[in-house]
This record gives structure tokens, sequence and C-alpha cells, in this order.
């Protein structure tokens, strides 16, 4: 069962939230506070969501952000999956019905598309099988 939690709810989660979302974005330790103080202002007021799977003992084994975000040329409405982090495994059908409520919210929110990024191979084929199409890679040089 996936369940949204309430930003009422963020602060009895934060530890859990705060683990999975920095391994998830693979954080660098210097740029962690920043990143936390900022990522918590956007769950605590609601310009982010957090939703997590439970499993039937009520134990949280998996946890995905969401943020709905504006394209500032095409203006087109988009449900971004910011972080997705799974505790243990999670088989694909689960993802699936996931990915269904998570179409439900996109829709009510209006939104036109449903958007991830993630470094992880194994995000890559969870997003392909739920019938995502990559649209572009990002690479990075580093100057220093």
């Amino acid at each position: 069962m996936i369940i949204k939690l309430l930003s009422i709810q963020i602060p009895q989660y934060w530890e859990i939230i705060k683990f999975a979302a920095t391994k998830a974005e693979e954080v660098d330790n210097e740029d962690l506070p920043v990143y936390l103080n900022w990522f918590l202002h956007l769950l605590l007021s609601d310009k982010t969501q957090c939703w997590v799977r439970l499993d039937e003992d009520r134990t949280i084994i998996a946890l995905l952000i969401t943020q709905i975000t504006i394209d500032k040329i095409t203006t087109k409405k988009s449900l971004h999956l910011r972080c997705i982090f799974s505790f243990r495994h999670v088989p694909f059908d689960l993802w699936r019905e996931d990915f269904d409520l998570l179409i439900q919210f996109g829709k009510q929110e209006k939104c036109d598309n449903i958007t991830s990024a993630s470094k992880h191979e194994k995000i890559w084929e969870i997003m392909s099988y739920l019938g995502c199409r990559e649209t572009y890679r990002l690479f990075v040089y580093d100057l220093e």
C-alpha cells in the first residue's frame, strides 16, 4: 500500500526521509546541510510530496518524493519524481501500482506529464518498465 504523507507528518518521518533522499540523490557531505534545509522546507510547505510504500506490518519499504514543476519555456506542468528509494526489494508489479496512483495524482493536479531523472540503472529499468521513455542524458565536465 502506498500513502501520501501530510506535511504535518514530515517531522515524524524526517530521519527516514533524510536517509532515503540523500542516498537516492547522492548528495555530497559538504552540501548536506544546505540540501537538507532546502529539502525540509519544500516538504513542510507542501511544495513537494512524500509517498511511502508500507508492507503488511505497516513498515516503510520504499519512499518517493514528487514535485510539481512548470517548464519556463513551454509552460507545461510536470509531476517530477525526485527521489525513488527502496529499503528492500519491491517487485515491478508493485511499482506499477504506485505509478498508477501517481498518474491519477498528476491528472488531478492538471499535469501534462510525469518526469524523472536518476543516476541509478535500477531506476532506469523501473521507469522503462512503467512505459517512460528517455529524452536526454546530462553530461558534466568538472573544472576543478
